[in-house]
């Protein structure tokens, strides 16, 4: 009987675990989580903070015959030998060793000698653990304040105004979602949240927290210090790979596998979700780890022996009150500042940017496309059409010449 142990039970880790059991049953496998709460749907975590679901409306289910170590973690590995001990002590043997560690949360103001406990006010939303305990530390904060307006930290800050609470966002960079967002796009999602009751403050950094025995400022790269009761940090995530690094795999910014999933170091261990680097990247939505379990699943089962991970085309979404926002692939190409199609060479290729812009009503929608195929975009405001800009986005074909059907429901085809 094959022996298959996984470190981490999150959504790559259970999606694997749930399609290895159903193309093999006599399969064993093993899980090591030390969550206290194993599998579930991180991506909702903020619906769970918003009251639109309970914890347990959230959790993914394991199939049955798994044996699943909950809050026991994988202390390290020993790859001579093929085995794991546990944080118990205990020692595991393997055939496979599948690493779903995922990633930890950043807290810029934290030494990295420190220990992960918080203080008082101090909160993170990165776990379900986390995200109860917010919850309930939210009910009456009078001065909360969001580190980071990346994709969590605008969706957190929509919902603690959503609950009534007067939340600062604090984000380094000159608009919110920078990385992901153009400025126009930055610009009107500001005058969405603020609209919605966040107060913006953007060009600036958290430096440091105030406060002894509980939260009382955040202190900011000018030196001055903003009044809070209650501080989440946002400010994205690492790959965990401190065990890969422990047992001399090779790792960049995640555990680097190839094509099959196999760390480039040892074919008997592979690494799937935010711990992994394929091709010099690494995914940290949910989608493509989900790919790369179904993927995986089919290789190690011996249902599918050649299948392959060889990247992934998502489209992220963000769907929070007062807030519909779609964002893909090469998004921030050339700033949009109107209604039109701009065009422009990039080397050999062509690159156009079709832009529709309505400020009064807060849309906003950008597709780029290259050599007519369609690479990157944002949907802001208004998600009619996100379903044909999903496929135009996915499809091999060429784009037809008329492409204001991406943009607007009224552009036909053709």
């Amino acid at each position: 009987m094959r022996r298959v142990l996984v470190v981490g039970c999150g959504m790559a880790g259970a999606r694997f675990v749930r399609r290895l059991t159903a193309l093999n049953p006599d399969v064993r496998i093993t899980v090591f989580d030390g969550e206290r709460h194993p599998a579930y749907n991180r991506p909702l975590l903020t619906g769970v903070l918003a009251g639109h679901y309970r914890s347990g409306d959230i959790a993914l289910p394991l199939p049955p015959g798994i044996e699943l170590r909950a809050g026991v973690r994988a202390g390290a590995v020993h790859r001579a030998t093929r085995t794991v001990i546990d944080s118990a002590g205990v020692e595991h043997g393997y055939d496979a060793l599948v690493l779903a560690t995922g990633s930890r949360p950043e807290q810029p103001w934290r030494h990295p000698s420190r220990p992960e406990r918080s203080s008082a006010g101090e909160h993170r939303l990165h776990t379900l653990t986390d995200c109860l305990r917010l919850s309930e530390e939210c009910v009456g904060a009078r001065s909360p304040v969001v580190v980071g307006g990346g994709l969590l930290g605008v969706e957190t800050a929509l919902v603690l105004a959503g609950r009534g609470l007067p939340v600062t966002l604090v984000h380094q960079g000159r608009h919110l979602m920078h990385r992901r967002l153009d400025a126009k796009a930055g610009a009107l999602l500001r005058t969405v949240l603020e609209d919605a009751g966040v107060a913006v403050r953007a060009g600036t950094s958290a430096r440091s927290l105030t406060g002894r025995t509980g939260v009382t400022g955040v202190r900011l790269a000018d030196s001055s210090v903003l009044a809070a009761d209650l501080v989440v940090s946002a400010c994205g995530t690492r790959p965990r790979v401190g065990l890969a690094r422990r047992a001399g795999l090779a790792v960049h910014a995640g555990v680097v596998v190839d094509d099959t999933l196999r760390s480039v170091t040892d074919p008997h261990i592979h690494a799937i979700g935010d711990c992994a680097e394929h091709r010099g990247v690494v995914h940290d939505t949910a989608v493509p780890a989900w790919q790369q379990a179904e993927v995986l699943a089919a290789r190690l089962s011996g249902h599918d022996r050649h299948a392959r991970f060889t990247g992934a085309r998502t489209l992220t979404r963000l769907i929070a009150d007062r807030l519909d926002l779609a964002v893909f692939g090469e998004a921030t190409t050339g700033v949009g500042t109107g209604t039109g199609v701009r065009g422009g060479i990039e080397g050999a290729a062509q690159t156009d940017v079709l832009c529709l812009s309505d400020d009064r009503h807060r849309v906003y929608k950008k597709i780029v496309t290259r050599n007519d195929h369609v690479v990157g975009g944002i949907l802001l405001g208004d998600l009619s059409t996100v379903d044909t800009v999903r496929r135009a986005y996915e499809a091999t074909e060429p784009l037809p010449p008329n492409r204001l059907h991406l943009v607007t429901e009224l552009g036909g085809e053709g």
